[in-house]
Formats: C-alpha cells, structure tokens, sequence
C-alpha cells in the first residue's frame, strides 16, 4: 500500500488543480493550500491529501482518501471523524473522496452514512470513486496528462485485451504533451500503479527502465531515503556518544556505537531496500524475498545491496546479488 500512497499524494500534489477539478466535476478550482497531515494538530493518514481550495468565490477544503483495497474499518466512520475535525478546525465545507484503486476494492462502500429518529438526524456522505468502474477511452481522449497514470486500472474499451490496453496507457504516458521531466513522472507513477493489475514482468517490459531512473519522482524518494538514512546513523552516533561521555565509561560509548548505532544502520539498510524495490517492482515477490535480506546481519553487505536494489533491471538480477551475498554469508 505505501508504494500507491506516495505515488498518489505525488500526482496530487504536482497536479492537484487539474485533478481535483476531475474529482469533484467541477471547474475554476483555486488552490490556496496544501494542509500538511503530519503536524500534530491532524490525525495522521498515509494514504490521504488534504488541500484548501477556493470554487465559486468560496473556501472548502478537499480531503481525498486512497485505497489500493478495502478499508478494514468502515470508510464512513474514518471520513466521519476526520471530516468533523477539519469543520471544527476551519469551520468551512469539507468535500470527501475516496479513490479505490484494486479492481476488487470498495464494492461495499456505499458513500454515505446516515441515522434520523424523531429528535435527531446526522448524514455523512462522500464521493466513492471505484477506478476499475470507469471508463480507460473516456479519460484518455480528456487528454489529461495528470490522469495518465491511473488509466491502467480503469476499464478498457470492448474487446480490448488486457495487454492491448497496457500497451495503449504507457504509450499515452510516453508521448505525453507535457516536457520529459513531467512524462518521465508520469511514465514511473503509472508502472507502479499498473503493477496493481498486471504481471510485474510486462509491466517491466513495456516500460523504459530510463525514463523511471530519471524521473523527479523516483530521484527525489531515492534521495530522500539516503537522506533519512544519513540523519538517523549520525543522530544515533551522537546519542550513543553523549550517553558513554555522560556515563563516563568508555565501554558504554563503544557498546552505544556497536549495538545502538550498527543496529539501527541495518534496519534503516533493510527498510530502505524494500522501499526501493517495493516501487520498482511487484510488492507481493518483494515480500518472498524480505526474510533473506532481513537475515542478514552484517551492516557493509546490506548497505552494497542498497545501490544494487536501486540499478536492478528487474527483481531477478537483484534476486542474484541477494544470493550471492547470502552464499558469502554462509562460506565464511
């Protein structure tokens, strides 16, 4: 699921008028702000964006939700509670979507949530938005290339076969009328999406492993992993150095440094492998090969498997380097 909330909140964020106006069928949306969902003033939601817009010389705000399948609480009860805070917060129209993703997911969503008596009346209701109920021709002649990406998930026209249909959303997104850094971002967000759907091998197949490399999307969560990695290796370093200096034992700096920090650095090595792989290629082979790389203990061979995750032309050359590692682990 994470690899399609970060895609999503990706395209909403880089193409959020024009696809907030595709949501709510509605045009002349200004955006005013992106509401940040980590501060500690919202309840945090991975799969979520929250944007203040104003229509019709009126502020609301625009809360989308995404899943990839059903939710394992209720829709309602979560948009109800979040939906309340964001009134009570802003005191202004709230506008909910959900956007299903699977081609399985939201069937038992019915988009609202209702009860009256004689003394009380309450109604929440949302726009449910089952991409595999609509129609893939439709959007593609809208000539939007925001929407590009989530075609593949949609219904193809009759008597188009799946991999015909494939064919035709990657073709759009690579001859896209926008310039090649925003094709390139299109390109990528497209074959993770369509990695929902379709076998990881065509998806990979039909998709120019380039034009991925070198898209802002994937360089800039690359670069924000090795970044994340770099921050919590130098701030363990510092915590166990200050808790030795402040112990004033020598073993505890050297115990802190060789249990907290090497033990924190092969998990930041781990996480940051499967969030690589897991955006490159199928999410359920990733996980048949997540315990090999979790037992491996020693901190140097996961960091070299971190750049060759992120060189990998397909899950089986990194599956290679994997076992190779693995072997070297055993022999010694």
């Amino acid at each position: 699921m994470a690899q399609y909330d970060v895609s999503t909140k990706y395209l909403l964020l880089e193409h959020s008028k024009v696809l907030i106006e595709y949501f709510l069928n509605r045009r002349n949306v200004e955006i005013l702000e992106h509401l940040n969902t980590d501060q500690p003033t919202f309840k945090t939601h991975r799969g979520d964006s929250t944007t203040k817009i104003r229509i019709d010389g009126e502020e609301a705000i625009v809360h989308l939700e995404v899943q990839s399948g059903n939710s394992p609480k209720p829709m309602w009860a979560r948009l109800a509670a979040y939906c309340g805070f964001l009134i009570s917060e802003f005191q202004v129209p709230v506008y909910c979507i959900v956007l299903y993703l699977g081609p399985s997911a939201g069937w038992n969503d019915p988009g609202y949530y209702a009860y009256e008596t004689a003394e009380f009346r309450y109604l929440i209701q949302y726009k449910v938005i089952r991409l595999a109920e609509m129609d893939g021709q439709s959007v593609l002649e809208t000539q939007a290339p925001a929407l590009l990406p989530f075609t593949p998930l949609m219904k193809p026209p009759a008597g188009t076969e799946a991999e015909q249909w494939l064919r035709k959303c990657v073709t759009a997104a690579e001859t896209a009328p926008v310039e090649k850094a925003v094709r390139d971002d299109l390109v990528a967000t497209l074959g993770i999406f369509g990695a929902l759907v379709y076998d990881t091998e065509l998806v990979n197949q039909l998709i120019k492993e380039e034009m991925v490399q070198e898209s802002t999307f994937f360089q800039e969560h690359l670069e924000r992993a090795t970044k994340r990695l770099e921050e919590t290796t130098e701030r363990l370093t510092q915590e166990a150095l200050e808790q030795g200096l402040q112990q004033g034992l020598q073993q505890g700096i050297e115990q802190g440094k060789a249990q907290g920090v090497e033990q924190e650095r092969r998990e930041s090595a781990i996480r940051h492998i499967l969030i690589v792989l897991r955006t490159k290629f199928s999410v359920d082979i990733v996980n048949v090969l997540t315990p090999a790389i979790q037992n491996i203990s020693d901190v140097e061979r996961l960091e070299q498997l971190l750049p060759a995750a992120v060189e990998a032309e397909s899950l089986e050359a990194f599956a290679r380097d994997l076992q190779e590692q693995s072997h070297a682990l055993k022999t010694e």
